[in-house]
Formats: C-alpha cells, sequence, structure tokens
C-alpha cells in the first residue's frame, strides 16, 4: 500500500504543484512571520500567538489541498486559489475541533501506552478528507476515519511516519538553505519556502489514502491507471 499512495501522491503533487504551492506559500508566509516575531519577541505570549495562526493556518492549508485533490480527482476545472481558501474558510471550525480532538486522542494514547497512541494516529488519520469531502461534523468525522483505516492500521501508520518523514526531512533542507540570512528573515523566508514546497505533499498523500480506501477501482488522477487497489490496501474492506 505505501508504495502505491506515495506514487500516486507524487503524481498529484506534481500535477497541482503550482496551485499547491500557491495555497501553502500564502498561508504560511503569515504562519512564519508569526513564529519570527515570536523568536524575536521571546515572550510566552507571542509564542502561544504563534503556536495557533501555526495549528489554524495548518488546517486551512490542509483543507483547500483536499479540494483541490477532489477538483482533480472528480474532472473538475481547478477553481482559483481564492475560492479554494473560501471554501475551505466554512470548515475551519469543525477542522480546528477535529485537530484538537485528534492531539487529545494521540496524547491520551500515549500516557497510556505507546501503541494507543500509535493506533490513535493510523485510526483517526483520515479525520481532515472526511470533514471537507464528505462535510461531515467532528464525531461523525473520526468515525468514518477509523471505519475506513480498520484492517489496515499497521500499513496506515507506516505510511503516515514515512510522509511525515519525508515532509519533515525535506523542509529541514530548505529551511537550513535560508541560514546565510539574518535569524528572522531566515525564520519568516526559511519557514514560508519550507512550507509552500514541502508540506502539499503530506497532505497529497492523506488524501490520495482516503480515496484508495473509498473508491479502490477508481483512479485517483482521472488518467491514471486504474488495476485493483483493493490487494495492496490490505484486509479490510473499505465502508461506505
Amino acid at each position: 500500500m505505501i508504495a502505491a499512495v506515495l506514487s500516486d501522491a507524487l503524481a498529484v503533487y506534481r500535477r497541482l504543484i503550482a496551485r499547491s504551492v500557491a495555497v501553502a506559500g500564502i498561508v504560511f508566509a503569515v504562519v512564519s512571520l508569526a513564529d519570527a516575531l515570536a523568536a524575536r519577541a521571546a515572550t510566552a505570549t507571542a509564542t502561544l500567538v504563534s503556536l495557533l495562526l501555526a495549528l489554524v493556518g495548518g488546517l486551512l492549508v490542509q483543507g483547500a489541498l483536499v479540494e483541490l485533490v477532489r477538483d482533480l480527482h472528480e474532472g473538475r476545472p481547478s477553481a482559483p486559489v481564492a475560492a479554494v481558501v473560501d471554501r475551505t474558510r466554512g470548515r475551519l471550525g469543525t477542522l480546528l475541533g477535529a485537530a484538537l480532538l485528534y492531539g487529545i486522542a494521540v496524547l491520551a494514547g500515549f500516557l497510556a501506552l505507546v501503541v494507543p497512541g500509535l493506533v490513535a494516529i493510523a485510526r483517526f488519520s483520515l479525520v481532515v478528507p472526511a470533514v471537507v469531502i464528505e462535510r461531515l461534523g467532528v464525531r461523525e468525522a473520526f468515525a468514518r476515519s477509523s471505519r475506513l483505516v480498520a484492517g489496515r492500521t499497521g500499513a496506515v501508520l507506516a505510511l503516515v511516519v514515512v510522509a511525515n518523514v519525508v515532509t519533515s526531512a525535506a523542509a529541514g533542507l530548505v529551511t537550513a538553505a535560508f541560514g546565510f540570512l539574518p535569524a528572522f528573515l531566515a525564520i519568516w523566508l526559511g519557514g514560508t519556502v519550507a512550507g509552500a514546497l514541502a508540506v502539499p505533499f503530506e497532505a497529497h498523500v492523506l488524501t490520495v489514502l482516503y480515496y484508495l480506501l473509498t473508491e479502490p477501482e477508481r483512479p485517483v488522477l482521472p488518467d491514471g491507471p486504474r488495476g485493483e487497489r483493493r490487494r495492496s490496501l490490505g484486509d479490510g474492506e473499505p465502508s461506505a
């Protein structure tokens, strides 16, 4: 499953690179500016504001990128970047609630035992696509994600870890390239470019996974190969 999802996600990334980078770049320019200001101010309030903007901005980017892939998957013309962000903004409250609940579930799992925390990461990894594509509420999105991942938890966890490692490594390399600049500019510009280039890939991985689990016989890209996907998705069956 991992190779199939990563391959499709890379194809989606290439197809949507201009729009994905534009969406993520606009949001992370604001988020990274807040990070740079927080680092300069070195106060608890500035740090809290920076973390809040990072959470909201990250969710806005993920949701908008899910919308981009949805348009591509369904064969619709790509909407303007502003329209995609606007469509996502209406689901931002639900996404924020889902993100907070996800964090609590993972943290509680790790405090109890490491394994439940890892299971939570995998079972609830598709909450954002469920909220954006199926327009579900927080509880319904968690239940939907859990049903989709059931029977494939280990494979999905491995996929999430690989995607996170790839994204973090790429972001780290990009950020390091700006190390010659003064600290404020290095944080702002480095964070903006790193977020714009690296974050979309991880978001595309999860959206591709969602479509492969919900529509295993239909290619994510309209002109992609069909083939039998179900065998590579483990022994669980997608839930309608």
